[in-house]
Protein backbone atom coordinates (compact mmCIF):
# COMPACT_ATOMS: atom_id res chain seq x y z
CA UNK A 1 0.00 0.00 0.00
CA UNK A 2 3.07 2.22 0.84
CA UNK A 3 4.38 1.29 -2.07
CA UNK A 4 1.57 2.54 -4.25
CA UNK A 5 1.20 5.59 -2.78
CA UNK A 6 4.63 6.20 -3.21
CA UNK A 7 4.05 5.55 -6.83
CA UNK A 8 0.68 7.59 -7.03
CA UNK A 9 2.59 10.64 -5.49
CA UNK A 10 5.40 10.75 -8.54
CA UNK A 11 2.29 12.31 -10.80
CA UNK A 12 2.15 15.38 -9.52
CA UNK A 13 3.78 17.54 -11.34
CA UNK A 14 3.61 15.16 -14.42
CA UNK A 15 -0.12 16.03 -15.57
CA UNK A 16 0.68 19.79 -15.35
CA UNK A 17 3.30 19.19 -17.67
CA UNK A 18 1.92 17.48 -20.12
CA UNK A 19 -1.28 19.74 -20.35
CA UNK A 20 1.17 22.89 -21.24
CA UNK A 21 3.96 21.07 -23.68
CA UNK A 22 1.70 21.45 -26.51
CA UNK A 23 0.94 24.97 -26.69
CA UNK A 24 4.36 25.68 -26.13
CA UNK A 25 5.19 23.20 -29.33
CA UNK A 26 1.95 25.23 -31.06
CA UNK A 27 3.16 28.68 -30.14
CA UNK A 28 4.18 31.04 -33.03
CA UNK A 29 7.31 31.59 -33.69
CA UNK A 30 8.70 35.51 -33.15
CA UNK A 31 11.20 36.39 -35.79
CA UNK A 32 13.67 38.97 -33.50
CA UNK A 33 15.95 39.68 -36.26
CA UNK A 34 16.72 39.37 -39.60
CA UNK A 35 19.90 39.93 -42.52
CA UNK A 36 19.37 43.50 -44.32
CA UNK A 37 19.45 43.39 -47.82
CA UNK A 38 23.21 44.79 -47.93
CA UNK A 39 24.17 42.02 -45.25
CA UNK A 40 22.96 39.53 -48.15
CA UNK A 41 24.68 40.71 -50.55
CA UNK A 42 28.14 41.29 -48.74
CA UNK A 43 28.03 38.13 -47.74
CA UNK A 44 27.49 35.95 -51.32
CA UNK A 45 30.17 38.46 -52.51
CA UNK A 46 32.34 36.95 -49.76
CA UNK A 47 31.57 33.94 -50.30
CA UNK A 48 32.25 33.84 -54.11
CA UNK A 49 35.90 35.38 -53.65
CA UNK A 50 36.05 32.81 -50.95
CA UNK A 51 34.86 29.47 -52.66
CA UNK A 52 36.82 30.97 -55.92
CA UNK A 53 40.58 31.17 -54.38
CA UNK A 54 40.33 28.95 -51.72
CA UNK A 55 41.97 26.33 -53.14
CA UNK A 56 44.93 28.41 -54.65
CA UNK A 57 45.62 29.90 -51.11
CA UNK A 58 49.12 28.83 -49.50
CA UNK A 59 51.10 29.34 -47.06
CA UNK A 60 53.42 32.06 -47.72
CA UNK A 61 55.56 33.22 -44.58
CA UNK A 62 57.17 31.28 -41.58
CA UNK A 63 55.09 32.78 -38.82
CA UNK A 64 51.72 31.63 -40.38
CA UNK A 65 53.25 28.24 -40.91
CA UNK A 66 54.24 28.33 -36.84
CA UNK A 67 50.33 30.16 -36.16
CA UNK A 68 48.96 27.01 -37.71
CA UNK A 69 50.54 24.24 -35.72
CA UNK A 70 50.33 26.72 -32.78
CA UNK A 71 46.13 26.78 -32.77
CA UNK A 72 46.31 23.06 -33.67
CA UNK A 73 48.43 22.27 -30.80
CA UNK A 74 46.05 24.26 -28.58
CA UNK A 75 43.08 22.94 -29.88
CA UNK A 76 44.35 19.26 -29.33
CA UNK A 77 45.03 20.04 -25.86
CA UNK A 78 41.72 21.52 -25.36
CA UNK A 79 39.62 19.22 -26.63
CA UNK A 80 40.66 16.46 -24.52
CA UNK A 81 37.37 16.03 -22.34
CA UNK A 82 34.46 18.10 -21.58
CA UNK A 83 35.77 19.56 -18.99
CA UNK A 84 38.66 21.23 -20.85
CA UNK A 85 36.60 22.52 -23.47
CA UNK A 86 33.70 23.82 -21.76
CA UNK A 87 36.61 25.41 -19.59
CA UNK A 88 38.05 26.62 -22.47
CA UNK A 89 35.13 28.10 -23.95
CA UNK A 90 34.49 29.98 -20.52
CA UNK A 91 38.44 31.53 -20.42
CA UNK A 92 37.92 32.63 -24.65
CA UNK A 93 34.49 34.46 -23.82
CA UNK A 94 36.63 36.33 -20.16
CA UNK A 95 39.05 37.60 -22.61
CA UNK A 96 37.04 38.40 -25.36
CA UNK A 97 33.30 39.32 -24.43
CA UNK A 98 32.07 40.46 -27.91
CA UNK A 99 31.63 36.92 -29.03
CA UNK A 100 29.04 35.75 -27.60
CA UNK A 101 28.79 32.67 -28.96
CA UNK A 102 31.39 31.57 -26.66
CA UNK A 103 29.48 31.58 -23.87
CA UNK A 104 26.71 30.07 -25.31
CA UNK A 105 28.87 26.96 -26.06
CA UNK A 106 30.18 27.32 -22.36
CA UNK A 107 26.65 27.40 -20.93
CA UNK A 108 25.63 24.56 -23.49
CA UNK A 109 29.15 22.04 -22.88
CA UNK A 110 28.28 22.42 -19.27
CA UNK A 111 24.37 20.68 -19.94
CA UNK A 112 26.60 18.01 -22.32
CA UNK A 113 28.70 16.78 -19.27
CA UNK A 114 25.33 17.13 -16.89
CA UNK A 115 23.79 14.61 -19.51
CA UNK A 116 26.79 12.56 -19.37
CA UNK A 117 26.98 12.02 -15.85
CA UNK A 118 23.11 11.59 -15.74
CA UNK A 119 23.55 8.45 -17.67
CA UNK A 120 25.95 7.60 -14.66
CA UNK A 121 23.28 8.82 -11.92
CA UNK A 122 20.88 8.06 -9.27
CA UNK A 123 18.34 6.81 -11.87
CA UNK A 124 19.12 6.12 -15.29
CA UNK A 125 21.30 3.38 -14.52
CA UNK A 126 18.53 1.43 -13.37
CA UNK A 127 16.27 2.14 -16.33
CA UNK A 128 18.14 2.83 -19.55
CA UNK A 129 20.21 -0.82 -21.14
CA UNK A 130 23.55 -0.73 -20.30
CA UNK A 131 24.91 -0.65 -23.79
CA UNK A 132 22.44 1.76 -24.77
CA UNK A 133 23.47 4.40 -22.25
CA UNK A 134 26.85 3.69 -22.83
CA UNK A 135 26.47 4.33 -27.12
CA UNK A 136 24.63 7.49 -25.82
CA UNK A 137 27.34 9.06 -24.18
CA UNK A 138 29.60 8.05 -26.73
CA UNK A 139 27.63 10.47 -29.61
CA UNK A 140 27.35 12.94 -26.44
CA UNK A 141 31.16 12.83 -25.97
CA UNK A 142 31.61 12.62 -30.21
CA UNK A 143 29.21 15.69 -31.11
CA UNK A 144 30.99 17.93 -28.40
CA UNK A 145 34.35 16.97 -29.03
CA UNK A 146 33.85 17.50 -33.38
CA UNK A 147 31.95 20.94 -32.60
CA UNK A 148 35.00 21.88 -30.28
CA UNK A 149 37.30 20.99 -33.45
CA UNK A 150 35.15 23.07 -35.63
CA UNK A 151 34.81 25.98 -33.65
CA UNK A 152 38.06 26.74 -31.25
CA UNK A 153 40.22 27.37 -34.07
CA UNK A 154 38.13 30.23 -35.51
CA UNK A 155 38.04 31.19 -31.43
CA UNK A 156 41.62 31.42 -31.74
CA UNK A 157 42.40 33.03 -35.18
CA UNK A 158 40.07 35.84 -34.34
CA UNK A 159 42.03 36.37 -31.25
CA UNK A 160 45.29 36.20 -33.23
CA UNK A 161 43.47 38.82 -35.94
CA UNK A 162 42.15 41.36 -33.03
CA UNK A 163 45.73 41.48 -31.78
CA UNK A 164 47.59 42.37 -34.51
CA UNK A 165 45.08 44.28 -36.34
CA UNK A 166 44.46 42.35 -39.46
CA UNK A 167 42.65 39.23 -41.03
CA UNK A 168 43.93 36.00 -40.55
CA UNK A 169 40.78 34.22 -41.72
CA UNK A 170 41.83 33.32 -45.14
CA UNK A 171 44.11 30.55 -42.64
CA UNK A 172 40.70 29.02 -42.09
CA UNK A 173 41.04 26.54 -44.87
CA UNK A 174 44.11 25.21 -43.04
CA UNK A 175 41.62 24.12 -40.34
CA UNK A 176 38.83 22.43 -42.53
CA UNK A 177 36.71 25.48 -41.48
CA UNK A 178 33.76 25.96 -43.77
CA UNK A 179 33.59 29.16 -46.39
CA UNK A 180 30.48 29.86 -44.65
CA UNK A 181 32.22 31.00 -41.51
CA UNK A 182 35.30 32.40 -43.26
CA UNK A 183 33.02 34.79 -44.94
CA UNK A 184 30.90 35.72 -41.22
CA UNK A 185 34.12 36.09 -39.97
CA UNK A 186 35.61 38.74 -42.37
CA UNK A 187 32.48 40.79 -42.41
CA UNK A 188 32.60 40.68 -38.45
CA UNK A 189 36.24 41.60 -38.63
CA UNK A 190 34.95 44.68 -41.00
CA UNK A 191 32.77 46.03 -38.37
CA UNK A 192 29.50 43.85 -38.64
CA UNK A 193 28.48 43.37 -34.68
CA UNK A 194 24.75 42.47 -35.43
CA UNK A 195 23.54 38.74 -34.30
CA UNK A 196 24.69 37.37 -37.62
CA UNK A 197 28.21 35.98 -35.78
CA UNK A 198 26.54 34.34 -33.27
CA UNK A 199 23.58 33.07 -35.41
CA UNK A 200 25.99 31.96 -38.14
CA UNK A 201 28.57 30.11 -35.44
CA UNK A 202 25.21 28.01 -34.30
CA UNK A 203 23.88 27.27 -38.14
CA UNK A 204 27.41 26.51 -38.69
CA UNK A 205 28.23 23.50 -36.09
CA UNK A 206 24.78 21.97 -36.08
CA UNK A 207 25.17 21.88 -40.05
CA UNK A 208 28.36 20.35 -39.91
CA UNK A 209 27.31 17.34 -37.02
CA UNK A 210 24.61 16.99 -39.15
CA UNK A 211 27.28 15.39 -42.22
CA UNK A 212 29.19 13.80 -40.13
CA UNK A 213 27.19 12.43 -36.93
CA UNK A 214 23.44 12.88 -36.76
CA UNK A 215 23.12 11.10 -40.29
CA UNK A 216 25.71 8.19 -39.81
CA UNK A 217 24.13 5.05 -39.59
CA UNK A 218 25.42 4.98 -35.50
CA UNK A 219 23.71 7.54 -35.01
CA UNK A 220 20.44 6.40 -36.78
CA UNK A 221 20.81 3.22 -35.32
CA UNK A 222 20.37 5.06 -31.58
CA UNK A 223 17.55 7.27 -32.56
CA UNK A 224 15.55 4.03 -33.58
CA UNK A 225 16.48 2.57 -30.49
CA UNK A 226 13.08 2.08 -28.33
CA UNK A 227 15.22 3.67 -25.09
CA UNK A 228 16.24 6.77 -27.06
CA UNK A 229 12.50 7.25 -27.26
CA UNK A 230 11.65 6.87 -23.33
CA UNK A 231 15.00 9.04 -22.82
CA UNK A 232 13.39 11.57 -25.02
CA UNK A 233 10.13 11.38 -22.63
CA UNK A 234 11.89 11.28 -19.55
CA UNK A 235 13.06 15.44 -20.76
CA UNK A 236 16.80 14.45 -20.29
CA UNK A 237 16.86 16.73 -22.92
CA UNK A 238 17.09 19.98 -21.00
CA UNK A 239 19.39 23.12 -21.48
CA UNK A 240 18.95 24.69 -18.04
CA UNK A 241 21.32 28.16 -17.51
CA UNK A 242 20.98 28.44 -13.95
CA UNK A 243 20.17 31.42 -12.14
CA UNK A 244 20.38 31.39 -8.28
CA UNK A 245 18.05 30.40 -6.46
CA UNK A 246 17.40 27.55 -9.12
CA UNK A 247 14.02 28.01 -9.05
CA UNK A 248 14.76 31.61 -11.64
CA UNK A 249 17.14 29.59 -13.91
CA UNK A 250 15.94 29.63 -17.88
CA UNK A 251 16.60 27.33 -20.69
CA UNK A 252 14.78 25.74 -23.22
CA UNK A 253 13.38 22.00 -23.92
CA UNK A 254 15.22 19.92 -26.93
CA UNK A 255 12.74 18.23 -28.80
CA UNK A 256 13.33 16.45 -32.21
CA UNK A 257 17.04 16.38 -31.89
CA UNK A 258 17.02 14.57 -35.19
CA UNK A 259 15.77 17.80 -37.61
CA UNK A 260 18.72 20.17 -38.21
CA UNK A 261 15.88 23.16 -38.63
CA UNK A 262 15.10 22.06 -34.72
CA UNK A 263 17.99 21.85 -33.72
CA UNK A 264 19.09 25.51 -35.04
CA UNK A 265 16.07 27.31 -33.64
CA UNK A 266 16.57 25.49 -30.39
CA UNK A 267 20.23 27.73 -30.72
CA UNK A 268 18.81 30.74 -31.59
CA UNK A 269 16.27 30.51 -28.53
CA UNK A 270 19.34 29.49 -26.26
CA UNK A 271 21.58 32.69 -27.37
CA UNK A 272 18.51 34.89 -27.06
CA UNK A 273 17.69 33.52 -23.58
CA UNK A 274 21.14 34.32 -22.69
CA UNK A 275 21.83 37.09 -23.78
CA UNK A 276 18.71 38.87 -22.14
CA UNK A 277 19.54 41.47 -19.83
CA UNK A 278 16.66 39.92 -17.41
CA UNK A 279 19.34 36.73 -17.46
CA UNK A 280 22.84 37.06 -18.62
CA UNK A 281 24.42 38.37 -15.34
CA UNK A 282 23.16 35.91 -13.21
CA UNK A 283 24.26 33.04 -15.40
CA UNK A 284 27.28 34.83 -15.93
CA UNK A 285 27.96 35.25 -12.14
CA UNK A 286 27.08 31.78 -12.02
CA UNK A 287 29.42 30.45 -14.29
CA UNK A 288 32.28 32.48 -12.92
CA UNK A 289 31.78 31.61 -9.69
CA UNK A 290 31.48 27.61 -10.47
CA UNK A 291 33.93 25.85 -11.56
CA UNK A 292 32.56 22.70 -14.23
CA UNK A 293 32.65 19.62 -12.95
CA UNK A 294 29.34 17.49 -14.97
CA UNK A 295 27.79 17.11 -11.51
CA UNK A 296 24.57 18.67 -10.55
CA UNK A 297 25.71 19.32 -7.74
CA UNK A 298 27.34 22.39 -8.80
CA UNK A 299 24.37 24.39 -9.34
CA UNK A 300 22.11 22.82 -6.03
CA UNK A 301 24.06 21.58 -3.43
CA UNK A 302 20.68 20.90 -1.48
CA UNK A 303 18.66 18.47 -4.21
CA UNK A 304 22.08 16.65 -5.55
CA UNK A 305 25.19 14.73 -3.58
CA UNK A 306 28.41 13.27 -5.03
CA UNK A 307 28.24 9.96 -3.08
CA UNK A 308 25.79 7.36 -3.92
CA UNK A 309 23.89 5.40 -1.93
CA UNK A 310 25.15 1.50 -1.57
CA UNK A 311 21.92 0.53 -0.53
CA UNK A 312 19.71 2.18 -3.36
CA UNK A 313 19.18 -0.87 -5.52
CA UNK A 314 17.84 -2.64 -2.74
CA UNK A 315 15.75 -0.46 -1.06
CA UNK A 316 14.93 2.33 -3.28
CA UNK A 317 12.97 4.99 -1.45
CA UNK A 318 11.32 8.07 -2.54
CA UNK A 319 13.37 10.87 -2.72
CA UNK A 320 11.42 13.99 -4.41
CA UNK A 321 8.56 16.15 -3.29
CA UNK A 322 7.16 18.63 -5.88
CA UNK A 323 9.92 21.36 -6.31
CA UNK A 324 12.42 19.96 -3.51
CA UNK A 325 13.52 16.89 -2.25
CA UNK A 326 12.22 14.81 1.02
CA UNK A 327 14.19 15.76 4.35
CA UNK A 328 17.78 14.47 4.00
CA UNK A 329 17.71 13.10 1.39
CA UNK A 330 19.49 13.72 -1.96
CA UNK A 331 19.99 12.69 -5.89
CA UNK A 332 23.48 10.94 -6.95
CA UNK A 333 24.99 13.21 -9.53
CA UNK A 334 28.87 12.13 -9.94
CA UNK A 335 31.90 14.28 -11.32
CA UNK A 336 32.15 12.99 -15.05
CA UNK A 337 36.00 12.25 -14.57
CA UNK A 338 34.91 9.70 -11.30
CA UNK A 339 32.38 7.75 -13.96
CA UNK A 340 33.74 8.30 -17.78
CA UNK A 341 37.54 7.98 -18.67
CA UNK A 342 36.96 7.23 -22.50
CA UNK A 343 36.90 10.65 -24.29
CA UNK A 344 36.71 11.30 -28.42
CA UNK A 345 39.88 11.93 -30.17
CA UNK A 346 39.12 11.73 -33.81
CA UNK A 347 38.89 11.13 -36.81
CA UNK A 348 37.48 14.78 -37.49
CA UNK A 349 36.04 15.39 -40.84
CA UNK A 350 36.13 19.22 -43.00
CA UNK A 351 33.31 21.03 -42.50
CA UNK A 352 31.88 20.81 -46.09
CA UNK A 353 28.14 21.24 -45.44
CA UNK A 354 28.28 24.49 -47.27
CA UNK A 355 27.17 24.40 -51.00
CA UNK A 356 23.68 26.16 -51.61
CA UNK A 357 24.10 29.69 -50.80
CA UNK A 358 20.39 30.73 -50.82
CA UNK A 359 19.34 28.18 -48.78
CA UNK A 360 22.02 29.26 -46.06
CA UNK A 361 21.01 32.69 -46.37
CA UNK A 362 17.31 31.80 -45.30
CA UNK A 363 18.03 30.10 -42.03
CA UNK A 364 20.14 33.21 -40.61
CA UNK A 365 18.16 35.06 -38.53
CA UNK A 366 17.08 34.86 -34.34
CA UNK A 367 13.87 33.21 -33.61
CA UNK A 368 11.72 33.18 -30.41
CA UNK A 369 9.63 30.78 -29.60
CA UNK A 370 7.26 30.10 -26.10
CA UNK A 371 7.53 27.09 -23.95
CA UNK A 372 7.17 25.14 -20.92
CA UNK A 373 8.72 27.25 -17.71
CA UNK A 374 12.04 25.69 -17.36
CA UNK A 375 11.93 24.92 -13.79
CA UNK A 376 8.49 23.30 -14.05
CA UNK A 377 9.46 20.99 -17.16
CA UNK A 378 13.03 20.26 -14.78
CA UNK A 379 10.77 19.17 -12.03
CA UNK A 380 8.55 17.63 -13.91
CA UNK A 381 11.56 15.64 -15.78
CA UNK A 382 12.70 14.43 -12.31
CA UNK A 383 9.69 12.58 -11.16
CA UNK A 384 9.30 11.02 -14.46
CA UNK A 385 12.82 9.52 -13.63
CA UNK A 386 12.12 8.77 -10.04
CA UNK A 387 9.03 7.59 -11.38
CA UNK A 388 10.35 5.45 -13.74
CA UNK A 389 12.86 4.03 -11.36
CA UNK A 390 10.51 3.39 -8.52
CA UNK A 391 8.30 1.18 -10.82
CA UNK A 392 10.90 -0.79 -12.29
CA UNK A 393 12.12 -1.52 -8.82
CA UNK A 394 8.65 -2.61 -7.62
CA UNK A 395 7.73 -4.57 -11.12
CA UNK A 396 11.22 -6.36 -10.48
CA UNK A 397 9.44 -7.12 -6.41
CA UNK A 398 6.27 -8.32 -8.12
CA UNK A 399 7.90 -10.64 -10.77
CA UNK A 400 9.84 -12.59 -7.36
CA UNK A 401 6.44 -12.95 -5.61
Amino acid sequence: MNSSKRILTKFTLIPIHFLLQPFSLLSRKKVLWELSSEQKVQLQFQWKRIMKHRNSVRISFQNNKELIQKIKYKTKLKNKDNITRTTAYLSFFKKHPEIQWAFLAHMVSRNAGYFMTDLKGEFLPHILDGVFAENLYTMLEKGNSMIFEDAYPQLLLYEESKMKGMSLFYLCHFFNVSPFMEGVWELYFQGDHSPLLPIAQIINEQSHIENHLVQTAEYQQLLKHLTYRIQEWLQLSQILFPVLPLKNSVGKNMYNFESLNARIELGQNLYHILFHPKHFHNTYTFALKTPHTGSRNDYDRSVFTLKDDPHKKKYPIEKLSFFKTKKNQKIYSPHLYDVWKQNYHGPFFKSNWFSEQDFSIEKIRLVKMKSVPISLSYWAGLHKLESAFLLKHYYRLIKKK
